[in-house]
């Protein structure tokens, strides 16, 4: 196989892209923005049904905020940083006829969408084991405790499929997009990955309560074909070999090494601090601001999917320009801004949200850095790490990330049990752990201009 040389714009001729051996004109590269942008399309709609519905679903089987935290945000962590560090590795040297990436998707995909499915149905599933099953179940556990305890299982499984298939669609885009055009497409793929969870948001998002079991079936059936489309369409290019068998470190070795190259060097190190103090600040708390709108501000299912959906559409005029902002300057720059101003928004919403006009405010003005961190985080991570390990550095970005939200998501859920469901706390949560974020996002823009910076940058490796 060919050795898979940095993405670059070719020099055969104007218009002309190359990534690795893949040559595209500008048609095909609007063939190949498609079929990724039809996959995110469908993506972002199937993962909408779970990251909205679950914290309310949760609250509804009497579930403690604690729990809430943990099934939301702590067991999508601990799976990452239990098998995310192999996976990437293996993944890096995987090697087969339809590339590295796509086999992981057409095996992954199905899974997750049948763990979605369970999940939809927990309480029916639970219900009839503990009909036919209660003789022989502790006294203790009654039919809700037993849902839950379900739910719980069915929840990991489907954060240990779907961080597989996150993680490995994230390094087929890597692997297939030229690197110059990267912010752009990140942007465009944010558009549309917003434009289709409006469009959950305002359609299906009220009903989902109501019409959980209908939904859950043809929202996933809808994925799995889409993406399989999407899936048969790309085409990846040829890698260089892959490391020799007797050089690869066993499964315990793995983990060691994995650590020791990810955090040997400073710009990565400061990098990979930000990133999981940012995602601690924002995720930890999103599920408990739509609890502060559902609680505290009473709105009511339809209320909360309309002014999500709201959101979502501001955020679409905004991402290419941001996307554009990245390219021509720096995605670091553009980061740094965002967390000042998710600092200063949150602090302004904890004392001034006190209604449902005041949220529709509150959640427009915070999607604009929100949207604009998540475009540089993801932009950032394209540029800075090596090509040749980019799976490793940028499943690592995800393990430290989901680490601090295992500890986030307990001390946030334990923090509103304590204030008996203040949930306004969140806000101030955020702009707490944002502010600790600013001064290594200074570190790592200095150590970049270190290493070359917008012109000459070359990705240290480690030794």
């Amino acid at each position: 196989m060919t050795h898979l040389s940095p993405p670059s714009l070719s020099a055969s001729g104007q218009g002309t892209y190359r990534t690795g051996s893949l040559t595209y004109t500008r048609d095909r590269l609007f063939v190949l923005s498609f079929w990724l942008l039809w996959g995110d399309f469908a993506f972002n709609f199937f993962e909408s049904v779970f990251g909205k519905f679950l914290p309310i679903f949760l609250k509804d089987l009497h579930a403690s905020n604690t729990l809430i935290g943990v099934m939301t945000g702590s067991f999508a962590g601990l799976v990452n940083v239990l098998f995310l560090p192999g996976i990437s590795r293996w993944s890096d040297d995987l090697r087969t006829k339809i590339g590295r990436r796509i086999p992981l998707l057409y095996v992954v995909t199905p899974l997750t969408v049948g763990a979605v499915i369970s999940v939809g149905f927990a309480p029916e599933i639970g219900g009839w084991i503990f009909d036919r099953f209660s003789a022989h179940l502790p006294a203790a556990c009654g039919k809700g405790a037993l849902v839950l305890g379900l739910l719980s299982v069915l929840v990991v499984s489907f954060h240990f499929f779907n961080m597989v298939l996150v993680n490995a669609y994230n390094w087929l885009i890597r692997d297939v997009v030229p690197l110059e055009v990267m912010a752009r497409f990140l942007a465009w793929f944010r558009i549309v990955g917003t434009v289709s969870g409006t469009l959950f948001l305002w359609f299906v998002f009220p009903h989902l309560m109501t019409h959980r079991r209908e939904i859950f079936p043809a929202v996933g059936l809808f994925y799995l074909v889409a993406f399989f489309i999407m899936c048969r369409n790309v085409k990846e290019g040829e890698y260089p070999p892959p490391t020799p068998a007797e050089h690869r470190p066993g499964i315990l070795k793995t983990y060691v090494v994995y650590f020791r190259e990810c955090l040997q060097i400073p710009l990565y190190r400061n990098f990979f601090i930000v990133a999981l103090l940012v995602m601690a600040s924002l995720n930890c708390a999103g599920n408990f601001i739509t609890l502060f709108a559902s609680n505290t501000l009473g709105l009511d299912m339809g209320g909360m999917g309309h002014i999500f959906a709201w959101t979502g559409v501001c955020s679409i005029v905004f991402l290419y320009p941001i996307g554009w902002l990245c390219d021509r300057f720096s995605p670091m720059h553009v980061a740094l801004g965002s967390i000042i101003t998710l600092c200063l928004g949150a602090i302004s919403a904890s004392t001034f949200v006190h209604s449902q006009n005041g949220f529709l405010v509150y959640s427009l003005a915070f999607s604009l850095p929100a949207m604009a961190w998540g475009l540089s985080l993801a932009a950032t991570s394209m540029k800075l790490f090596p090509v040749g390990k980019f799976g490793q550095f940028s499943g690592a970005l995800n393990v430290f990330g989901c680490g601090a939200l295992i500890v986030g998501n307990i001390l946030i859920g334990a923090l509103m049990d304590w204030s008996h469901d203040d949930y306004r706390m969140a806000f101030l949560w955020t702009a707490g752990i944002s502010a600790t974020a600013i001064f290594p996002m200074l570190l790592v823009i200095r150590e970049w201009k270190q290493h070359g910076g917008p012109v000459n940058y070359v990705p240290p490796l480690p030794t």
